[in-house]
């Protein structure tokens, strides 16, 4: 499971999607962190253009095959104009193996040469699998959100 850290909002992320919505109808948005050299290969990294335009994602690549410690969360708003991609992208890789087209970040990857991908950018995540990662996560949000109240929108 995934938890954002507390900068993450739901209402940031409606308005960043609506502003490159007005760029184009086309366009979609998914989140991004920066990761250290040694998680790159961990997560799908994404490599932006200067306006935040993603222009490739690479799937859990070492720190010398990519400049970018950008790294995308499995949280992604696709525009209406792209959902029947995904019926595309599923019928092209039906006889892909598994790997191929389960992972949703590779849906990410094929979407980026057909459609507009913009990145917004949040502080860091979560990923909560097993009991290390959750004692890391209560404490961190028992430090951080000492006045929980303040922090619910």
């Amino acid at each position: 499971d995934t938890l954002f850290k507390e900068d993450f909002s739901l209402t940031k992320v409606q308005k960043t999607f609506c502003d490159v919505q007005t760029k184009c109808e086309d366009s979609c948005l998914v989140l991004s962190y920066r990761c250290r050299d040694e998680e790159t290969q961990k997560y799908g990294i994404l490599e932006v253009e200067e306006e935040l335009r993603v222009v490739c994602m690479k799937e859990k690549p070492l720190p010398s095959e990519t400049e970018s410690r950008r790294a995308c969360p499995c949280f992604y708003v696709l525009s209406e104009r792209s959902l029947p991609l995904l019926d595309a992208f599923l019928e092209e890789k039906k006889d892909a193996p598994i790997e191929e087209k389960d992972a949703p970040g590779n849906f990410v990857a094929w979407l980026i040469l057909r459609k507009p991908v913009y990145v917004h950018q949040i502080s860091g995540r979560f990923d909560v699998g097993n009991l290390p990662s959750y004692i890391e996560c209560d404490r961190y949000f028992r430090e951080k959100l000492k006045d929980v109240e303040s922090y619910m929108v």
